[in-house]
């Protein structure tokens, strides 16, 4: 009777703040070897040329990738898209594009998705990740901002907000999915 190697596991002590980005960067990993977890087959872009969305020579933040807006194609292969957190947070952006330039708190995300926090923050970790990988953009297409809560235990959260474009543009992909 042969017995299967068992893993072995290292603790390495993490920044409490980044502990459910590297939940999602090894649940990566491991669905990456798995026979029967999806893989990206969404080419990547070639990056973006031209002044409109290269990044200023002043970029305070040193972030090579240009903020792109978001067109119809490109929803049209995030659609597309078979890794699981990258179709959680198409999920988030179908919630967001009913209701344009409308806060949507996190706490009220999670609940509509029917998932913990940290699940999402993990997808949203995991997303960010494809989105610079295959799409060589540094922007979401929806923003973000913290502000006050009425969440109890919260004093603030974040807020998330689709504009109206890029509602519109998402909706025209979702009707051709």
């Amino acid at each position: 009777m042969s017995q299967e190697p068992q893993p072995q596991f290292i603790s390495v002590p993490v920044p409490s703040q980044y502990v459910t980005q590297v939940y999602a960067y090894l649940a990566e990993l491991t669905g990456a070897t798995a026979a029967t977890s999806p893989v990206s087959t969404v080419p990547p872009v070639e990056p973006p040329l031209g002044p409109p969305t290269t990044p200023s020579a002043d970029s305070s933040d040193g972030d090579p990738l240009p903020v792109v807006e978001w067109t119809v194609e490109d929803f049209r292969r995030l659609v597309i898209e078979p890794l699981s957190s990258v179709q959680a947070i198409t999920r988030v952006l179908d919630l967001l594009a009913k209701e344009p330039d409308t806060r949507v708190s996190y706490t009220s995300l999670a609940h509509h998705l029917g998932m913990e926090k940290k699940s999402l923050q993990g997808n949203l970790a995991a997303f960010t990740r494809a989105v610079r990988k295959h799409y060589k953009r540094r922007n979401w297409p929806m923003t973000w901002a913290e502000a006050p809560t009425s969440e109890p235990d919260l004093k603030s959260e974040f807020f998330y907000t689709m504009n109206a474009t890029t509602a519109e543009r998402w909706l025209r992909a979702r009707a051709q999915d």
